[in-house]
């Protein structure tokens, strides 16, 4: 059986390390399938590379370049090596290209054509990926009952799960208040990570989480096949690793949580009234540890400074979460239900105390998320200086 994959093989409106930026309306794409190679030895270009598989799919929206489709029987073992261990990903091939120099000195790609892709050592874009599908479980003996039939949380993850998704499950929950995450009996998740007019608890005055100012693309770095054949770009919540250095940039800190044994769900990440949301499914193949940590423990988000602004980039589990949810939980419907203690925010405080604190301290009741993205951006840099 051809092993299946999905990848983000380029950013659009993002540059390059060698300063090129993709045209959100100059893309287009040749006739599917189309080749994905894989270079051997580093070479000029994409030089020496073999096919190694097909792209089957190909969405150019929403900022990114996605794709899926299959491994073919004659790839070498060596790819699937190097893929598992995180090394190599995709650098898209183009033709029919047409550029402009910018202001800036960037190569603004204002025409392009996908005619392929190439895994490599070090793709032109640092925020790529081709992930290879799960493989199917080996049926068992007749008679034979796996270890898993004994374990609960195991029982839980997948008993009730659907095979993929249903899309709408990675749409904009109906909320109307702050509300805890949520995994329904069916696997389904949803909830906020954070309220707009929450604290944060590790902060001087009152930091409230920021605004996305690119719609959670630095989070958005995976993908999901949905049960109607659709694919969404999403994010990964993990349980185990905790929150990564303070001092990393935004790709070291993806990396931190790059663990496949931690990941326990796949969800899209958005905006309301209320703060930031999360939507999506429970992995159905998540480990038994990780749905443990997860529905013990709250979550935390892990924002990283990108161009200039703060970026979501990541979500774990922790005992005390940053911007803590009004009983902040992991609420499981089936029959079970755990309370977790976390820490209110920051109590705002009048008189002298006030004046001799922080100056951030004296606009710690600004709730709009313009001015809280701003106020999180000045506290990061000032702490970053006195590091």
């Amino acid at each position: 059986m051809a092993r299946t994959w999905n990848a983000v093989l380029a950013r659009m409106g993002v540059p390059t390390g060698d300063r090129r930026i993709l045209d959100p309306a100059g893309g287009s794409s040749r006739e599917l399938p189309l080749p994905l190679s894989w270079q051997r030895e580093s070479d000029d270009g994409h030089g020496g590379s073999v096919i190694v598989g097909r792209i089957e799919t190909l969405r150019i929206a929403d900022g990114m370049v996605m794709a899926t489709g299959s491994m073919i029987d004659s790839a070498p073992w060596e790819v699937y090596d190097q893929l598992e261990a995180g090394v190599i990903g995709p650098s898209v091939d183009l033709d029919d290209v047409e550029y402009v120099l910018d202001d800036a000195e960037n190569l603004i790609v204002t025409r392009w054509r996908v005619s392929g892709a190439t895994l490599v050592a070090i793709p032109a874009f640092a925020d790529v990926s081709l992930t290879l599908d799960p493989l199917p479980a080996e049926p068992l003996p007749e008679g034979m009952l796996s270890e898993a039939t004994y374990e609960e949380d195991w029982m839980y993850a997948s008993a009730g799960a659907p095979a993929l998704p249903p899309a709408e499950w990675f749409a904009r929950p109906d909320l109307d208040r702050l509300t805890p995450l949520t995994v329904s009996d069916t696997g389904r998740v949803f909830g906020h990570i954070a309220g707009w007019s929450t604290c944060h608890v590790g902060m001087p005055g009152c930091v409230t989480p920021p605004s996305s100012a690119a719609g959670y693309a630095y989070f958005h770095v995976a993908e999901q096949r949905c049960a109607d054949g659709t694919v969404t770009p999403v994010g990964t919540l993990v349980a185990g690793p905790r929150h990564a250095d303070a001092q990393l940039a935004y790709r070291a800190a993806q990396e931190h949580y790059d663990d496949v044994d931690a990941a326990v769900a796949r969800v899209v990440a958005g905006e309301d009234e209320h703060g930031i949301w999360v939507a999506g499914w429970l992995l159905p193949g998540a480990k038994p540890e990780a749905v443990e940590v997860f529905r013990s423990s709250p979550v935390s988000g892990d924002w990283r400074r990108v161009g200039g602004a703060l970026e979501l980039v990541a979500v774990c589990s922790v005992n005390t979460p940053g911007f803590p949810v009004p009983k902040a939980r992991v609420h499981f419907s089936l029959g079970a239900q755990r309370a977790l203690i976390g820490a209110f925010g920051i109590t705002p405080v009048a008189g002298e105390l006030a004046d001799a604190q922080a100056p951030e301290a004296t606009f710690s009741q600004t709730t709009d998320p313009e001015t809280a993205r701003a106020r999180w951006a000045w506290t990061v840099a000032r702490m970053e200086r006195s590091a």
